[in-house]
């Protein structure tokens, strides 16, 4: 079983709005995210709608990744779907649920954000190819420009261009994760590059599946990372000037990734001899920068 029940009966120690922040600051505490170095930087009640942000994500995402979780995949996540509606509704009896509730209620924050963030989790669960780099896009949308959204919803900044920055930078994280995660991902029998750039560069999928270097892989690994790079420079071309003190954190957070792109690059793509991490302290250190008005 997971470490974290997704379902069940809550108990008298969570039932309250309070207990149910603590246990999904409980929950992301442990989980060891990137995220988390630049947690600090938002002021304690907008803290809490992150903790209950990041809490039903990571519980949602565990449904598809998560080897330890049992059961109908397809099923917990029809329910964790229902969990969000009952949250919107403020009838939730899930910690968690009650925790998102409060916060979405307080920083009205829409609710068709979570489930593009589902719809990518069922994605996963479907484990089907992905065809174009478009579809790919489409995929980083769901599961991190939405994170980007819900971040800039809790400052309390909303508007075309800073929908287009979150928009921008998640995808740009997105593809980071998925340079990153290459060889992982291969273990558990998936592969997030689009066929058309695997065909494109001549890399055989099963090559990949096998976890055989190639020329041609780190080739097609080099484009995905100027991609990327092109849209951390897309997603700070949208950002206002005057609002670039009130949105540190999200710069942190993509400050954070960028640096990893860059070592991934750095190192040459090694991929399948385990993923490529940063210490605790760099990572706080990056978000440190970016709060004295020193990072990127």
């Amino acid at each position: 079983m997971s470490a974290f029940p997704i379902f069940g009966p809550s108990s008298a120690e969570t039932s309250t709005v309070k207990e149910a922040y603590r246990h999904c600051a409980r929950i992301t505490r442990r989980s060891g995210s990137s995220f988390l170095a630049a947690f600090w930087m938002f002021p304690p009640e907008q803290r809490q709608a992150m903790h209950a942000i990041y809490a039903f994500c990571r519980l949602a995402d565990d449904i598809a990744d998560d080897p330890e979780t049992a059961g109908d995949r397809g099923a917990l996540l029809s329910r964790w779907r229902a969990e969000l509606v009952d949250a919107y509704l403020g009838k939730s009896s899930h910690p968690v649920g009650i925790a998102l509730g409060d916060a979405v209620h307080r920083y009205k924050l829409p609710q068709e954000w979570f489930d593009s963030l589902l719809d990518g989790i069922e994605f996963d669960l479907a484990e089907e190819p992905i065809e174009r780099f478009e579809d790919l896009e489409r995929y980083c949308y769901r599961v991190a420009s939405t994170i980007g959204l819900l971040v800039v919803g809790v400052r309390g900044v909303r508007g075309p261009a800073i929908d287009a920055y979150a928009t921008q930078m998640g995808i740009a994280v997105q593809l980071t994760n998925v340079l990153r995660d290459v060889g992982d991902d291969a273990r558990d029998g998936r592969i997030y590059l689009a066929r058309e750039d695997l065909e494109r560069f001549g890399v055989d999928p099963a090559s990949i599946l096998e976890r055989r270097h190639s020329d041609a892989l780190r080739e097609l690994m080099a484009a995905y990372a100027e991609r990327a790079r092109i849209r951390y420079e897309r997603a700070a071309s949208q950002l206002p000037p005057e609002l670039l003190r009130r949105l540190r954190p999200a710069q942190a957070m993509g400050a954070i990734y960028r640096e990893l792109l860059d070592t991934i690059q750095a190192r040459g793509f090694p991929c399948f001899e385990g993923p490529v991490r940063q210490s605790k302290r760099r990572r706080i250190a990056i978000a440190g920068s970016v709060w004295v008005g020193l990072g990127r």
